[in-house]
């Protein structure tokens, strides 16, 4: 999202607020150095993820707050002239590189998508910190620092700044999604997760309790609450659990507590800390981009599934129940169907043809949506819809009447707006019926009995423009609707039969 600032005073206050956030953030790390060879070392640049998650989510205007505050930092930090616009210019344009080329590639924030890691890892962690540690570097160099120590600065340079955006950054994007996860999730299980990530960590990167009691290598126990954080609370726990366990990590090797400095070399367990914090971040960010694939992939398998079946017979199926077979005593089965279609289709091009079936079929969905009916199926161009299942109803024939008289209308609006001589029959009928899925490859659910095969009948030998019902839907709907009667109707396989036809709503 991109910050709106309607009013002129609101855009210095931005600059103000993000260049004290910077400074603060930027002269809290630098209070935790970590000291080898007379040099002082950041492991964990955090400022770095911090800038760039600010300016992808709130808009790249506000990249003055970046400069200023580096230049404030500094400058209280000794360092003046030429060398702090440098160091300005030089975060300013990390940041600025990484969050253009995330916008190019059309990163997703919520780091959903194994795609989106990768364009964190590369985009905005790797190349950023390339250019990053080379700038910075020199001006170190040009400051006094031994050009001999050149590439081990560098490295420095560019693995502080790349543990620090995998830190951060994925935190600050995921951070809204912990709202949705307290809604969704047990807070006791939320509260359970942080006080185990937190204690635990702490006593293997802090306590010298560790030390004496447990002289082995716990630095990977971590991992599963992880995997906890990655499964139950998606991008927000694996995020946050890498926050945690990684600034405790680092805290730890500032304070000369850390496992990793069981070997006594400095420099070792830099280098330690940095690889770990890396394998750390990176297994958070891949566990749970898997974990919202897998599951937007079950979603949108849902949601073909229940374009397809009715959502009790779904969840029948996903249950593995083999066989599903149902009678209902009595529903209201209607079919329609365009007339002349076929001499239709032989003169109109296929394309147009079925645009022109989508257009009024999607129309009909969301009249059975709308009346609360069970779409069928549709074969050729018909249309076959029931009213009373798969959840029994009482309204069930007054539910199909009243979505046939809408369908004429609809079809007199689309015969109006198309100029093409549209015009349907349709027929319903009400009685019992045996529903279920057949088959085991591009399964439907299906109705079978007398009651469907009269319906259909009501449709084929009903008149261009009308609705024709048998006497028995002509009994349960007489007192609320209006009919004309037809009399006496040669149906074929049930002989003489007296229909009606449905006119309108009493």
């Amino acid at each position: 999202m991109v910050l709106r600032l309607n009013k002129p005073w609101q855009f210095p206050v931005a600059i103000i607020l993000f260049t004290a956030s910077y400074f603060s953030l930027a002269w809290l790390i630098f209070q935790i150095p970590i000291q080898f060879d007379d040099q002082q070392v950041w492991p964990l640049w955090l400022p770095a993820g911090f800038a760039q998650s600010v300016l992808l989510l709130f808009g790249k205007s506000l990249f003055p707050g970046i400069a200023l505050g580096s230049f404030f930092l500094s400058t209280i930090s000794g360092i003046a002239g030429l060398s702090a616009y440098i160091a300005a210019f030089n975060n300013t344009l990390q940041a600025w590189i990484g969050v253009t080329l995330l916008e190019r590639h059309r990163f997703n924030p919520n780091i959903e998508r194994l795609t989106d890691v990768k364009h964190l890892l590369l985009y905005a962690a790797i190349l950023p910190s390339c250019l990053s540690a080379t700038i910075g570097v020199i001006n170190f160099c040009l400051m006094g620092a031994p050009w001999s120590q050149f590439w081990v600065m560098w490295f420095d340079w560019w693995i502080g700044n790349v543990s620090g955006t995998l830190t951060l950054m994925p935190m600050l994007l995921t951070v809204k999604q912990w709202r949705t996860i307290g809604q969704q999730r047990h807070q006791t299980e939320i509260a359970l997760w942080l006080m185990l990530l937190i204690g635990i960590s702490w006593f293997i990167f802090c306590s010298t309790l560790r030390l004496t009691a447990f002289p082995y290598p716990l630095e990977y126990f971590p991992f599963p609450l992880l995997i906890w954080g990655a499964l139950r609370f998606s991008q927000a726990g694996a995020t946050l659990a890498t926050l945690i366990v990684t600034n405790l990590a680092t805290w730890s090797v500032a304070q000369g507590a850390s496992p990793f400095l069981a070997n006594g070399s400095t420099v070792h367990a830099i280098q330690s800390l940095q690889a770990y914090i890396c394998v750390f971040a990176l297994t958070a960010l891949t566990l749970a981009a898997i974990m919202a694939e897998r599951q937007e992939a079950q979603k949108q398998t849902d949601t073909l599934l229940l374009k397809i079946l009715p959502s009790p017979i779904a969840d029948r199926l996903k249950l593995g129940q083999e066989t599903i077979a149902d009678s209902f005593a009595e529903v209201t089965v209607l079919f329609a169907d365009i007339v002349n279609f076929t001499e239709m289709s032989a003169t109109t091009p296929p394309q147009e043809l079925v645009a022109l079936l989508n257009e009024i079929f999607s129309e009909f969905d969301r009249l059975a949506e709308k009346h609360g009916l069970e779409k069928i199926k549709t074969i050729g161009d018909a249309y076959m819809v029931v009213g009373g299942l798969p959840f029994p109803r009482e309204d069930h024939a007054a539910a199909v009447a009243d979505m046939a008289l809408d369908m004429l209308k609809e079809i007199a609006n689309f015969r109006s707006h198309h100029h093409q001589p549209f015009t349907m029959r349709i027929g319903f009928h009400t009685g019992p019926v045996v529903a279920g899925v057949i088959g085991t490859k591009k399964f439907i659910y299906d109705l079978w009995g007398d009651t469907v095969n009269v319906a259909s009948r009501m449709e084929s030998h009903g008149l261009p423009g009308h609705i024709q019902v048998t006497e028995t839907t002509y009994q349960v709907l007489q007192h609320e609707y209006l009919f004309k009667q037809r009399g006496q109707v040669e149906i074929k396989g049930r002989g003489q039969m007296i229909t009606y036809l449905l006119t309108g709503r009493k």
